[in-house]
């Protein structure tokens, strides 16, 4: 796809600008600080009061407006708005990783083995079982630079094959005929660009294959 070789070229001109050996140490400490939130229900709360003091309210792929309230308008989009949506319809904000959870929750044990089929968790997978189990999911749960403001979307809205960047389907909401699209638009191809970097380098994630290539 052209958006993965674009972000390939994005992340290998990022890493030639790496500086060298003896900057290393401190180039790492100053590029890939994480966020100091202890979970997903603060970092979201912070984020919020961000967006609204840098008078930024609008989601990430569509730019649809969001409120104080976070209440958002899906008709009111920068960039397209799906013709069928009912004027009165109404959705809330919710918050999507960038890196999407089964990319960087692939390498820890609580995603992969069945470590949740037993006493109390037993009905708990997936990132379900990892935020019972794992402070290693919890830390790139909350991590802020992979975190973004969206349209919050119903289970059955999410349905449908693995896409490699988070928030896609609020494209549904942005697009000519109401459906999710394969690319995310131009303007932030970058900054999906530089969470893949930074997620993979401060939390030791391989960067998908096609990605790379």
């Amino acid at each position: 796809m052209e958006i993965l070789r674009r972000i390939a070229v994005i992340i290998c001109i990022v890493s030639l600008y790496h500086p060298g050996q003896g900057d290393a140490q401190e180039a790492e400490e100053r590029m890939f600080r994480p966020s100091q939130m202890i979970s997903f229900e603060l970092s979201k709360a912070e984020l919020k009061n961000i967006y609204w003091q840098d008078d930024q309210k609008r989601t990430f792929h569509c730019g649809c407006l969001f409120d104080k309230i976070q209440q958002l308008a899906p008709q009111v989009c920068l960039h397209g708005t799906q013709a069928g949506i009912r004027v009165e319809e109404r959705k809330f904000l919710g918050w999507i990783h960038a890196v999407p959870v089964a990319v960087f929750a692939k390498p820890l044990k609580c995603w992969n083995e069945a470590l949740c089929r037993k006493g109390r968790i037993q009905k708990k997978n997936g990132a379900r079982c990892c935020n019972v189990l794992s402070q290693k999911f919890k830390k790139r749960e909350a991590d802020m630079h992979n975190l973004f403001p969206a349209v919050a979307l119903e289970d059955e809205e999410t349905d449908g094959p693995l896409l490699p960047f988070g928030g896609m389907e609020e494209y549904r909401y942005c697009s000519a005929d109401g459906k999710p699209v394969l690319n995310p638009r131009p303007g932030v191809q970058g900054d999906i660009a530089r969470a893949y970097f930074y997620m993979s380098r401060l939390y030791k994630l391989p960067i998908p294959d096609d990605l790379e290539d």
